[in-house]
């Protein structure tokens, strides 16, 4: 009877351990998803956070560059010089004399339509003769302009030569101008002239 007793105490030992094991295995598989699950969780808040954090800055700098670029129009000076588009030649040539005067040149004079060399006008200033040549059209200035009017210069024996647009230069005619000590007017420079001038082009056609 003895033996049956032990034997069967150590069934229910080793059952018993056996559940012990299964429980501990259950608890450890219950410990380590809910482990994973708040990791998933947590990692997926922290990413939703993120994400609107970065929405909320983007919707920030959108709403704040609203005022910027409408500050940035408002003070940006204005290229005045684009209302000469409206002009032809003569007209523009005309004005410009006039816009010259009243920026201090002295004996400004406007040479002839033919024969004039590269050369549209001719003016004085501090002791300095200029020979200027005036190009009206709303595309970059190339650098022929620059030849013809450091060409005309000489042949007009004036000390210095210059170019006027209401719009740009190329970079060839940058590049020209500086070699050859040629002035580069372009739109920016004339709206600062017509600002001190004061006076507006006109279209008589």
């Amino acid at each position: 009877m003895a033996k049956k007793k032990t034997k069967r105490r150590s069934l229910i030992l080793a059952a018993l351990d056996g559940l012990l094991s299964m429980i501990d295995w259950l608890c450890e598989s219950v410990a380590g998803a809910a482990v994973a699950l708040l990791r998933a969780v947590f990692w997926g808040l922290w990413r939703l956070v993120c994400g609107a954090a970065r929405l909320v800055i983007a919707l920030g700098r959108a709403i704040l560059s609203v005022p910027v670029w409408v500050m940035r129009k408002l003070t940006a000076p204005k290229n005045g010089a684009a209302r000469c588009l409206k002009l032809d030649g003569p007209e523009f040539e005309a004005y410009v004399a006039l816009v010259l005067e009243d920026n201090g040149f002295k004996h400004v004079e406007i040479t002839k339509g033919s024969g004039d060399q590269g050369v549209d006008i001719l003016a004085e200033r501090n002791g300095k003769s200029y020979a200027i040549q005036c190009k009206n059209y709303e595309g970059a200035v190339g650098n022929f302009a620059v030849q013809e009017a450091y060409t005309g210069a000489q042949f007009y024996g004036c000390e210095k030569a210059a170019v006027i647009c209401p719009g740009a230069f190329t970079r060839g005619a940058r590049e020209l101008a500086q070699s050859t000590g040629v002035l580069l007017w372009d739109g920016k420079k004339l709206s600062h002239m017509m600002r001190i001038s004061g006076r507006k082009p006109r279209h008589k056609g």
